[in-house]
């Protein structure tokens, strides 16, 4: 296969790519008829209706995208419609302007579908506002802006049936190209100083973020795909199968089987330690050629290397441990690492097969986790609390849109509803998210704005206007995701371009844009600062609870997969699952509260939770990786173990004062039985960190009656 065909074929399979052109040919579609008919206005006005749809659009099936586009539909033009008939009367459009945007926030609560509904509606509104001065009748804009989102709904859902498999393909590519990063960062492990162990802890614990994101996005579209199909297809049978294997793999690249640093100077060999670096780096790259092949549609192809390294490393092992005479505490570890490659190794064989369709699926059959219905009106209770975080969101976003309303209408900024569309955009739940959005927003917009005067001048035709239109949305649709500050400059210059076709050309645009921008960031940015800041320490002893329980139920599983054997049933996967989900939201706490105005000792400890968290799931997850049905695991020790974090976890949630327990105590064997070796210094590890973890939450309670105080 030619480079070019190779190349063609990667750029149409990357879902960014793919979902601009999407977007690029429903606006083409749109606005070069309208100029060729000298309809211009109107495609335009289209277009901001395709904007709308593509910006709103969730991962579904044919028929929830279906019923999903009919919905949107339905609430775009209802919000246009009262858009154009009350914009007219301040008084009674700025009051509704804020319980309707409190209540599609609110929205979010019932899934990401429900949200994505919430926040189309906002945005196609705020583009209704923008337009009304140059909209000729009171119809115009409810039917050409639901027109609009209309045109590029049908044309991507009938892609999806085209391709309706496509986006899962995508998407456990991601999980694969996840690991493959995960495995080349740990490989650095062998062959750094000491010094730089901590920097590539947390290097892994943010690669682990990525990973079970992707794992967890995977879930979602395979339980989208599952629902309604009472006997799965081949296609989807063998996307399901992949993704349990990666599960499995993540179980397994996640595990420690002994201390890096205690690695370097016991096993002083670097022969040996080279082994293990070349030979996770070759499996590194096999996950990422695994998931290339994954996204182009292809079969994988293994490589012949990895088998012959294995088997070198086993022989260097063994070599060394005869000249230097290792001790089993050292040796059985070493050994458990190599299997764990082997299985590795295997693993990826099996996905050849599935990738190559010579090897049926198994897992047709596999139940996936699905989060539990909730009545309506406990959770809408629950919802209308300020201790619910879309509760305060919803409160905030309005008062801004109140503030930022006050503004146009005092001012009499006919045309200022831009500040309107920033606040929607950097208003985030969160103040970290919305300080980085705050500062991407304002980059992006300045940028947008400096390129946009010039391209004016240069460019006055209708025309060319139009195709620089066209090329800032389509970069804007593979940047949103990857980098926003560019992002938001080809965005703005799109809107800009756009209104100025709609009828503004003559106004000027750089200072009020530049004056609605800065006004937009200044409210949220007040916002989120003073109405019910959603500081992360304040979240820390839930977020430590979650993960001292998930640790819990994982370990109790793992446990019971010794007493009836090993296998990958749900109520084995889902506590594995909820321990990673709980220690991604530690590592995000403290990435969070990193930009927060707190003292220095909140973020150490911060760090210190997160910290020893993510390495006892490390050496959970080696448990884990290693569970046989033949071999034993000490019962006492675990039970133990099991309900100090339980009680911990309880403890914090009730706010309850930790008892002074005394420390779990180690224990040491004389055992040569590899295995026996292995768990006793595993189950070592394990009860340090949790007698960390525990002084760290008791440290934790006594520090924070005393921060709340001096807050308040």
């Amino acid at each position: 296969m030619s480079p070019g065909i190779i190349w063609l074929r990667r750029v149409f399979t990357d879902s960014h790519f793919f979902f601009a052109l999407k977007v690029l040919l429903a606006m083409s579609s749109l606005l070069l008829p309208g100029w060729w008919l000298e309809q211009v206005p109107a495609a335009v006005t289209l277009a901001l209706g395709a904007m709308a749809g593509a910006l709103s659009e969730v991962d579904q099936g044919p028929k929830g995208r279906l019923r999903h586009l009919l919905l949107s539909l339905l609430c775009f033009f209802s919000a246009i419609t009262g858009v154009s008939w009350l914009i007219d009367s301040p008084w009674l459009f700025g009051p509704l302007l804020v319980f309707t945007t409190f209540t599609l926030v609110l929205l979010g609560a019932w899934g990401p579908t429900a949200g994505s509904l919430g926040f189309g509606t906002l945005l196609v509104s705020i583009y209704a506002m923008q337009g009304h001065a140059d909209s000729p009748y009171f119809w115009y804009q409810p039917l050409l802006l639901t027109l609009g989102a209309a045109w590029y709904g049908l044309l991507s859902w009938l892609v999806l049936l085209a391709w309706p498999y496509k986006q899962v393909h995508e998407q456990l590519a991601q999980c694969y190209f996840a690991l493959s990063r995960y495995l080349l960062e740990k490989s650095r492990f062998f062959d750094s100083p000491e010094e730089q162990h901590q920097h590539l802890r947390h290097g892994l614990a943010q690669l682990n973020i990525q990973l079970v994101n992707a794992l967890e996005s995977t879930k979602q579209m395979l339980n989208r795909r599952i629902q309604g199909h009472d006997k799965q297809d081949a296609e989807l049978g063998r996307l399901l199968a992949l993704y349990l294997l990666v599960q499995d793999m993540h179980e397994r690249a996640a595990s420690s089987h002994y201390s890096y640093r205690q690695l370097n100077q016991d096993l002083n060999q670097v022969n040996v330690l080279a082994g293990y670096q070349t030979l996770l780096v070759e499996l590194g790259e096999a996950c990422y050629r695994l998931g290339y092949a994954i996204l182009t549609h292809n079969a994988y192809q293994h490589s012949k290397r990895i088998a012959w390294e294995l088997s070198a490393l086993q022989d260097q092992l063994d070599y060394s441990h005869l000249k230097r005479h290792y001790p089993r505490s050292l040796l059985s570890p070493m050994k458990f690492l190599s299997r764990n490659m082997e299985h590795l190794h295997q693993a990826l064989l099996r996905a050849q097969d599935l990738t190559r369709r010579q090897t049926p699926p198994e897992a047709n059959q596999v139940e996936l986790a699905r989060p539990p219905r909730q009545p309506f009106w406990p959770k809408l209770k629950a919802l209308l609390h300020p201790n619910s975080i879309l509760f305060r969101h919803g409160v905030r976003l309005g008062l801004c849109f109140a503030l930022g309303y006050t503004l146009i209408a005092s001012l009499e900024l006919e045309r200022g509803y831009w500040i309107l569309l920033t606040i929607l955009f950097v208003c985030q739940p969160s103040f970290s998210a919305t300080r980085k959005r705050l500062v991407q927003r304002t980059l992006g917009t300045l940028g947008g704005l400096l390129a946009g005067v010039p391209l004016l001048y240069l460019f006055p035709s209708v025309g060319a206007q139009i195709i620089v239109l066209l090329l800032c949305n389509f970069v804007f649709f593979t940047q949103v995701k990857i980098y926003y500050s560019w992002a938001v400059g080809f965005v703005t210059l799109f809107v800009l371009l756009a209104f100025n076709l709609l009828g503004s050309g003559q106004e000027p645009i750089f200072l009020p844009r530049l004056f609605d921008t800065l006004a937009g960031c200044a409210m949220a940015f007040i916002a989120v600062w003073f109405i019910w800041p959603d500081w992360q320490r304040r979240h820390l002893p839930r977020l430590m609870a979650d993960a001292m329980e998930a640790n819990a139920n994982y370990l109790a599983a793992i446990a019971r997969q010794f007493e009836r054997g090993r296998d990958d049933e749900l109520d084995y996967r889902l506590p594995r699952k909820q321990a990673h989900l709980a220690d991604n939201q530690l590592a995000l706490a403290w990435q969070n509260i990193r930009v927060e105005p707190v003292p220095k000792h909140w973020l150490n400890l911060c760090f210190d939770i997160a910290y020893r968290n993510h390495a006892l799931l490390s050496y959970l997850s080696t448990l884990g990786a290693h569970r046989i049905h033949s071999e034993v695991l000490t019962d006492t020790p675990v039970q133990q173990l099991v309900a100090r974090l339980q009680a911990s976890a309880k403890a914090l949630r009730s706010g309850e004062e930790l008892p002074a327990y005394s420390p779990l105590t180690t224990t040491s064997t004389d055992s040569d039985d590899e295995w026996v070796i292995l768990t006793h210094q595993l189950l070592s590890h394990i009860t340090l960190l949790v007698n960390d973890l525990y002084q760290l939450a008791r440290g934790f309670q006594q520090q924070a009656p005393a921060e709340d105080a001096a807050a308040g």
